[in-house]
Formats: structure tokens, sequence, C-alpha cells
């Protein structure tokens, strides 16, 4: 009897063991890869259209707004097993969209296709009251729109280039097949394993019996499909601001870049390049082309003139140097660096010096200060790291402590000429830290993302204190005063004020960087702007009306 029970026992569990793995693989294949079976299964049925351009997911912005300009448009799809004849089909589509009809014909071989032309009402109405059978009008999502944003940060696809990329494409878990477009630069490529889908949604098709040939008395079906493998990718970038930037970069600097953080957190609400690419169009671009306009400037790094000064500022205030202490400005005869002011200021204080971008008072106080400890504060404001959080960038060499120790460097040093090197996002970043009372926050660029399982936040930074409170009081102070009285007055906004600090350096080949790096408004800070125009004359005239414009149109 007890052995019986014994057997009975080990026939239960080996039941138990059997139903719970067929179990399993059929929670497999309903919920986990369902989508993908109902898409094969409609394939083997049908002669299908995806109606996606890419299937993939989005980038967004924080507030949900597409950033390539994610649309939904009318095309007239076309299935040419199940067009009777076609020279009347093609003539009377030729005639609705006003092309020539051998366009059409070329088109109306081989496998299901979309005609690439938007179709309106009374296009939609010809079509459906010509009532030609494999013609249908469809609803089409296309991933770009005539002015996508952030071109640089979101990034662009092109399609598998090699076995090896294939391999690696692979070894995510999804199904890649050569042909396939894949994320190359940007958000699409570092998170191609998230936004990867595994089949399109929607999918039209028309089915077919058992030879092959096409039902066409059941008309174009359309079928959703959920497909859970994808995510969407959810910026800090706000799409107003952005746009904002983008349209006064337009305007007025063809090379440079622009960022925007919100103060205190350090997201970054708006990064922009200069010369710049759409995305859906890189036909005749190339790398290597004069234009460069794959080039990221916002996070590349440039020699930044005097707005290195607010390091050194923080550095001198912190060694004891009063904003009062006084210094000499001999003009172009001063012994160390000439000053912009040829005939010099003469006897200058601290903060008049910071406020009037004096060379001459800055390197003797770059002397006090010491070479070591400016370099203690270069890496307490993380300049040798150009990465945001979400937006993971290999360390520039040159931006290596080690690169700013050669010998008889430090009047260069003081005043951010080379071998100083910072990226927008990092000036952005310093003034910020100044802005929070002295806590450097790394800035933030992915904010999370959303599945169909719900949002995944990534956390910002805590931050931590690299100067002191009455430090930061202080350099606000300077920062303010250089756009009342000194170099940075046409960054003034005369509403709610601002502060900041311009900058002009000349980089190899004589060429210039002009800078302004402020916030705005004085009291309680709501952005911090940095503006860098390569090949433009001095921060002062070109540089800050550009960070008043930005400010006052994201203000007001």
């Amino acid at each position: 009897m007890a052995e019986c029970r014994r057997r009975l026992k080990w026939l239960l569990f080996c039941a138990l063991l059997f139903f719970g793995g067929l179990t399993a693989k059929l929670a497999d294949i309903q919920l986990m890869n369902g989508p993908v079976y109902s898409c094969l299964a409609f394939r083997q049925q049908a002669a299908v259209l995806p109606l996606e351009e890419y299937p993939r997911g989005s980038i967004l912005d924080r507030n949900g707004v597409s950033l390539t300009g994610e649309r939904k448009v009318k095309r007239a799809a076309l299935f040419p097993a199940s067009i009777k004849d076609e020279d009347d089909v093609a003539a009377g589509l030729a005639s609705i969209f006003h092309v020539p009809v051998q366009e059409i014909k070329k088109r109306m071989q081989g496998d299901p296709y979309t005609l690439p032309y938007s179709v309106n009402a009374q296009q939609e109405a010809a079509v459906k009251q010509a009532g030609w059978a494999g013609v249908e009008v469809v609803q089409v999502r296309m991933r770009y729109g005539q002015r996508p944003l952030a071109a640089h940060v979101v990034g662009y696809l092109g399609k598998i280039e090699s076995n090896a990329e294939w391999r690696k494409l692979a070894s995510s878990g999804k199904m890649y097949a050569f042909g396939d477009y894949v994320g190359k630069a940007g958000c699409e490529h570092l998170y191609e394993h998230l936004l990867k889908g595994t089949v399109p949604s929607p999918l039209a098709g028309i089915y077919r019996d058992a030879l092959g040939r096409t039902l066409d008395g059941l008309g174009v079906l359309v079928q959703e499909q959920r497909d859970g493998s994808r995510a969407d990718v959810v910026l800090t970038l706000d799409a107003k601001a952005q746009r904002i930037v983008e349209e006064e970069m337009e305007e007025r600097i063809p090379r440079g870049a622009v960022v925007v953080l919100e103060a205190g957190s350090g997201d970054i609400l708006a990064v922009a390049s200069r010369p710049s690419f759409h995305p859906a169009d890189l036909k005749g671009v190339e790398i290597s082309s004069g234009e460069e306009v794959f080039f990221d400037r916002a996070f590349a790094p440039y020699p930044p003139g005097s707005v290195f000064k607010i390091l050194v500022g923080a550095a001198a205030l912190e060694k004891g140097i009063a904003q009062d202490a006084e210094f000499l400005c001999g003009g172009k005869a001063a012994p160390f660096v000439r000053c912009w002011n040829s005939v010099g200021h003469g006897a200058i204080s601290f903060a008049e010096a910071f406020a009037q971008s004096c060379n001459p008072a800055f390197a003797e106080i770059g002397l006090q200060v010491g070479k070591s400890t400016l370099l203690d504060y270069w890496q307490a404001f993380a300049l040798d790291d150009r990465s945001v959080a979400g937006y993971p960038l290999p360390r520039d060499p040159r931006q290596a402590p080690s690169s700013l120790q050669q010998p008889y460097n430090l009047v260069n040093l003081s005043i951010g000429q080379g071998p100083v090197l910072v990226t927008p996002v990092q000036v952005a970043a310093m003034v910020n830290a100044v802005v929070n009372d002295g806590v450097y926050v790394k800035p933030r660029l992915v904010k999370g993302f959303r599945t169909q399982r719900g949002e995944v936040s990534l956390p910002g930074d805590s931050g931590r204190q690299v100067i002191k409170v009455e430090t930061a009081r202080s350099l606000r102070e300077l920062l303010a005063l250089s756009t009342r009285t000194g170099t940075g007055q046409g960054g003034y906004l005369e509403t709610g004020g601002s502060a900041g600090k311009t900058g002009t350096a000349e980089g190899i080949a004589d060429s210039k960087y002009a800078w302004f790096a402020g916030y705005a408004p004085l009291d309680n800070p709501r952005y911090v702007v940095v503006v860098m125009h390569e090949g433009s004359e001095t921060g002062g005239e070109c540089a800050a009306p550009v960070f008043k414009d930005i400010a006052e149109k994201l203000l007001f």
C-alpha cells in the first residue's frame, strides 16, 4: 500500500511537471510571442503590406511629443495580384494624383506597395468611387515629419551593412534580417535593443486561397498588432524649448551649439548643433563632408575663453581673494597676456575684472590660485567627463587632467584658452552648480522608457557639493554684474533680469568661438542657457544677444 502511494505521488509530480511546462510554453506563445505568431499567420494567409514606415518605438520629449515628428498619413495601397486591369487602374490613379501613367505602372509589379503621395479627401473619395480591386486608401504611420527636432541626439537610421553587424544585433534576442533599418547614431543607436519592434503595426492584407490566389471578395483587411517587444524612449527635452532654440539657430548661428538646462535639476530641456541634417533625407550627405553635419558640437570640446573664469572665480573666492581685491591691467602692454581694452583698465577690482573680462587681472589671479588648485576644481566640475545621464559618451583624452599639466600654461588656464577644452553641456552644468548653491548635478538627457507594461524612470543625479554656498552666492553676484555693467550687457533681460558670462576663444587656424553662459530670471532661476557660436567675433556682440532672445522666448 505504501509503495502504491509512493508511485502515485511520483505520477502526480511528473504530471504536474508536464502540464506546468506545457502551460509555460502556451503562455510564452500566447502572451510573450503572440503578436509574432499572429503576424506570421496573417502573412501565411494573406498578401500583406506593413502600414508602418519603420517598426520601432518612438523617441519622445518629456511630455510625450514625438521628436521625429511621427504622423499618420493617408496613402493609396496597391495589391498587384488583385488588380484586374493594370492599364485602367494606372490611368485612373495617374489622373487622380496628377502624375505620369508610367510612374504608377512601374509600381504595380511584385509585392503590395503604397504610393508615395499624400491623399486628400477628394482623392480618397475618387479612389473609393472607382472601386478598383486591389486598391485601397489606408493610413500609414510615418516616422518623420517635415521638421524633426534634436536630430543629433535622436540620431538616424540606416540598413544593416555587414554580417558582423547583423550578428551583434541578433545577440540582443530580437529578430533581424539583412536590409532592416537600425539605429546608426544617437538614441536610435544607443537604445536599438529597446526601440526595435518585432512586427509592424498595423498590417493591411488581402486573403489568399490554398493556391495563393487572392480572395478579392473580402477586400483589404487591416489588422492591429500588439508588439510588446518595442519600447518608447522618453527624453528630458521639451519640444517647445527645443523648437525655440532651433529656430533661433537657423536664423543666427550657422555653426555652433545651444544648450538649455532646467535650473536645479540639470535636466536638458533643449540641445542643438548646427549645421544639422534631416534624418529621413540623408542621400548625398557624407559623414566626411566639409559641412560635418553629423558632428554634434553640443557634446564636443572647445576652448571656452572667458566663460572659464567662472571656475577660476570659484577657486579664487575659496582661496580667500575678496571681490574688492585690486589688480593692475596694463592693456596691450600687460606682462603676461594683453587685454581686449588696449589702453588697459588700470587698477581694477576682482569683481570688475570678472564683469569686464579682464585677462591681465585673471592671469594674476590664476598665478595666486595655482595650477593644482585649478585642476582640482576642473575635476570637481566633472570637466573630464562629457557624458550625461542616459547618454554615455567616451571620455575625450584632451580633457584629461594630465593634458593640462604641461609647464608654462597657467596663464592660459586662467583665461580659458588652450589647452583648456570644454563642451557646451559641461559649461551649462557648471553654471547650474552656481545657481544650485554649489551643488553639481550631472545633466540628464533620458528621462525613462515606456513599454506596454508601464513606464520605467531613469533617476537623475542626486548631486554633490563642489563649492561652498557662500561661493555660489558670490559668483551669482559677479555674473549679475557682468550683465548689468560688463561685457554681458547684450544678454540682459529687462523683465526678470539675467546673469551670465561672455567668452571669446581662439582655436587652431585662427578659428574663433563666441560664448555666453548664463541663467534667467535673476530670482528663482528657471533656465540655464549656453550659446557657442563658432566662427564669430566676440561673446558680447554675438552670443549674448542670442542668449537674451532664447531666454525671453522661454520665459515669456
